[in-house]
């Protein structure tokens, strides 16, 4: 299983470097990394360098823009056994995309198709029989069962926080 941990966003220059979103809470984990997958393939990295939320890397095999530029809109990912270990009651969105989503009286709301991280909390998209979002909040989470791929939620806090699709 694979993990992602960023996005290509960009070609960067004529040599074959690669501009990447890095969607992990700790850039510097890239430095650990030799290889890294990209649509499917395996890279090795030959070189990184990192500069504010953007890593910068040159991978074997893409030597030129061209090349480069061929990867845009592709996520980088790393086989699951070179991911680190998280803090109890973290998860990885990997494993938490797919999930089934229940209300605390076990009112069925859908599956997790989607998580969006660009404020104070994640914001978990859900298809169901009605499409859902909701922040992830610890007033609203019950609990988190990425094993059995189930999230209970309290059903008052999310009456309070639920955006439904019209």
């Amino acid at each position: 299983m694979f993990i992602t941990i960023g996005e290509i966003i960009k070609a960067q220059g004529i040599k074959g470097e690669v501009k990447v979103k890095a969607l992990t809470d700790d850039i510097m984990r890239f430095k650990k990394l030799k290889q890294v997958f990209v649509g499917g393939l395996c890279y090795d990295i030959l070189g990184l360098r990192i500069n504010g939320d953007f890593v910068f890397l040159n991978l074997s095999g893409v030597a030129d823009r061209t090349k480069a530029e061929s990867l845009v809109g592709k996520d980088v990912q790393i086989d699951r056994i070179h991911a680190v270990d998280l803090p109890e009651n973290t998860y990885f969105i990997a494993d938490i995309i797919g999930c089934d989503v229940f209300m605390s009286d076990k009112t069925y709301v859908g599956k997790v198709d989607y998580i969006y991280q660009n404020g104070a909390a994640d914001v978990y998209e859900v298809k169901g029989e009605k499409n859902v979002m909701f922040p992830f909040l610890n007033s609203l989470i019950v609990s988190i069962d990425v094993d059995s791929k189930k999230i209970v939620v309290d059903k008052d806090e999310f009456k309070k926080v639920a955006v439904y699709e019209d």
